[in-house]
């Protein structure tokens, strides 16, 4: 709800004694008051605000319930704590009191006719203006950045905890590596976007199949929409006839830039910039898409005649331009996954293989030994590994239930699912567990079965994915970019639609990249997409490809339903099981083709950014040697770091950390 000062309340708190404050304050040390979190509504800011408690309270039990969460999308309290309705009498109107400052300031109340007369002050102060917050068993004391007490209140009917958790929930706070019981402030107003569309897609319940979100539709109907002219998609592009060779992906940019003089009436003729966006000053023009088909599978027979005599492959590239071209056969497709996710090496002979195979096999039931060994006393004691192993057991009751490998209440599969999880804990300390990563194993598991040879695979999905998985989202926020960037090069029509809609931050297709479109597919197509992906071909980042490939398909939708972001949204959210992957896949390949084509028809010195999209090396005066530079790289090392370390300036050359940390770990990570 909106008060009279000025604040969307989020959190609010009865009976917080005020225990130290400036002199200003004199008057009300040791007076209890109510304390409130929320976000100021003309700034947009994070504020805190202490008063005394001079309001009536018509509902005696609200002093009893603690914090009251207010959800900022369904305006309704949160299901994490129990509603407890309470009527306070507030004064009507505010003043601005005397000795105020930079960080905080004083208020004197004027009560309504009626009210006692005597004047209370408030304390008022920004988040982004404190240092940090720590707590002292009941205590918590605000810091300054110079390090010096704002303030400090002592809680008398609950927990400071409870408070930090919230506020770790709306990432407002992170935990310091330095300091034990010291939270760290942040207030960046682009995080609450971001945070509303994480919660607007449900992220958290990612694993269960799509629901009626009534709240979506309230917000839908009352969404404003801008009125533009309606513009129509033109006729499609002709196909060739006839089935498409195998050839080579470089040898088809090749083929495809032979046409590159001709029309395409739906995505030629769009001027773009050296960033990749449109400009209507420049005379260069998009190369038209090529027609794409998808081959056929890697087959049993295929897969035989590339391995020689001693077992090695004699041409994984073949492989996996395969792969690529229309996927693996279901016979042979847990063989050829465990080579794709780096358990085996493709140059390796049978008994080198199995051989690895057996040495990694001790290796995954050494580290289970590990926390299964683990004694009472110990759990107790280790805070990580019992929030972990907490959050694991539960997200594992619901993954992919409705799939028969896992149906069931006794369902053995399901215990294997939890020890797999439970030991990429203890083999990723930095990492741990967090909510989404059983989305990514249920498939291994299910197409491979072995539980020690299921973790691998799964290990080496997750070096591939692994800045998914950011606390502070760094790793999801340059794709979220790298997408917008790619959007505005190749759909210009689509892109400003989007922008003028306030939609051009892609926060829509998180859920996407999170989890690689498991939500949008069923389980045999996601097999199909994951393997696609893992070949790296015809770039590292082609699901950017497939993310743009789905949005063009529904550009029609969005523009002549004028649609605003929140029903974007939703359509997004709804798109699940009702997409063709084989027309998504030809479509992406045709985006990335038009796109390399344009680029090698461009200057080198123009279009850096997307040049390193597509993975293309670049010359040292070019800005690098690859298509990621040494400082792109530092700054997805120092994303997977900046989970368990908040390093000052001179310690981002630090890119990882010892594993004899990890019994420090429940001290140092911020936990989901």
């Amino acid at each position: 709800m909106d008060n009279e000062s000025g604040i969307e309340e989020k959190f609010i708190q009865n009976g917080v004694l005020l225990k130290k404050a400036n002199a200003t304050y004199i008057s009300v040390l040791n007076a209890e008051g109510i304390l409130t979190f929320g976000q100021c509504i003309k700034t947009n800011l994070h504020v805190f605000e202490w008063k005394p408690e001079t309001c009536d309270i018509t509902d005696s039990e609200s002093l009893e319930s603690g914090w009251s969460l207010v959800d900022p999308i369904s305006r309704q309290p949160s299901p994490q704590q129990p509603a407890q309705p309470a009527s306070i009498a507030c004064p009507t109107s505010t003043v601005s009191g005397t000795g105020s400052s930079p960080s905080s300031r004083a208020t004197s109340e004027e009560p309504a006719t009626g009210a006692p007369t005597k004047a209370k002050l408030s304390i008022r102060v920004f988040l982004r203006d404190l240092k940090g917050l720590e707590t002292h068993k009941d205590e918590l004391r605000f810091y300054n950045h110079d390090h010096t007490v704002h303030s400090v209140y002592l809680f008398r009917q609950t927990s400071t905890s409870v408070l930090l958790q919230l506020l770790e929930r709306f990432r407002c706070v992170r935990k310091s590596t330095h300091r034990k019981n010291f939270y760290r402030c942040i207030d960046d107003p682009d995080q609450d976007k971001l945070q509303k569309s994480f919660s607007e897609l449900n992220i958290a319940d990612i694993r269960a199949r799509p629901r009626p979100r009534p709240y979506m539709d309230m917000l839908s109907k009352l969404a404003n929409v801008q009125q533009i002219l309606p513009i129509h998609r033109p006729a499609s592009q002709s196909t060739l006839p006839g089935e498409l060779r195998l050839s080579n992906l470089n040898a088809r940019v090749q083929d495809a830039a032979a046409d590159r003089h001709s029309t395409d009436e739906s995505h030629g003729g769009v001027p773009v910039t050296d960033n990749g966006e449109t400009n209507g000053t420049e005379t260069r023009k998009l190369a038209p898409r090529p027609p794409v088909h998808r081959g056929l599978p890697l087959d049993a027979g295929t897969w035989e005649d590339v391995k020689c005599p001693n077992g090695s492959i004699s041409d994984p590239e073949r492989v996996k331009e395969i792969i690529f071209r229309g996927g693996i056969k279901q016979d042979i497709r847990a063989e050829v996954w465990k080579y794709l996710l780096g358990l085996d090496v493709w140059e390796h002979t049978t008994q080198q293989r199995d051989e690895r195979r057996a040495h990694k096999t001790q290796e995954y039931f050494q580290m289970k030994f590990q926390w299964l060994t683990m004694t009472p006393t110990q759990e107790h004691n280790f805070t990580g590994y019992r929030e972990r192993k907490c959050q694991i057991e539960k997200d594992v009751k619901r993954t992919d239930r409705t799939y028969e490998f896992f149906a069931g209440d006794d369902n053995p599969n399901l215990a294997k699912l939890q020890d797999i999880l439970m030991t990429y804990v203890m083999y990723n300390f930095d990492l741990g567990y967090v909510q989404g990563m059983s989305d990514l194993l249920a498939p291994i598991l299910s197409l491979v079965q072995n539980e020690a040879e299921s973790f691998w695979c799964f290990v080496g999905f997750m070096h591939k994915v692994f800045a998914n998985f950011d606390i502070d989202q760094k790793g999801m926020k340059l794709q979220l970019e790298h997408l917008r960037v790619l959007l505005s090069f190749v759909n210009e029509r689509l892109f400003n639609y989007m922008r003028e809609n306030q939609s051009e931050n892609m926060y829509f297709c998180f859920r996407w990249l999170l989890v690689w479109f498991k939500r949008e597919f069923s389980n045999s197509d996601i097999m199909h997409l994951w393997e696609v992906l893992w070949t790296g071909l015809p770039c590292p980042n082609f699901h950017l490809f497939v993310c743009v490939a789905i949005l063009d398909q529904e550009m029609d939708v969005f523009i002549d339903g004028q649609f605003s972001f929140t029903e974007i949204l939703k359509h997004v959210n709804e798109l699940s099981g009702n997409l063709n992957l084989a027309a998504v896949l030809e479509q992406a390949e045709s985006i990335y083709l038009q796109v390399k084509q344009t680029l090698d028809a461009a200057s080198k010195e123009s279009h850096h950014e997307l040049r390193k999209i597509i993975g293309e090396q670049l010359s040292s005066s070019e800005g690098g040697t690859t298509g990621n530079t040494d400082e792109d790289e530092e700054d997805e090392e120092d994303s997977c770091m900046s989970i368990v370390n908040e390093r000052s300036p001179e310690e981002k050359e630090i890119l990882q950390r010892k594993l004899d940390e990890a019994c420090d770990l429940s001290l140092s990570y911020m936990f989901f």
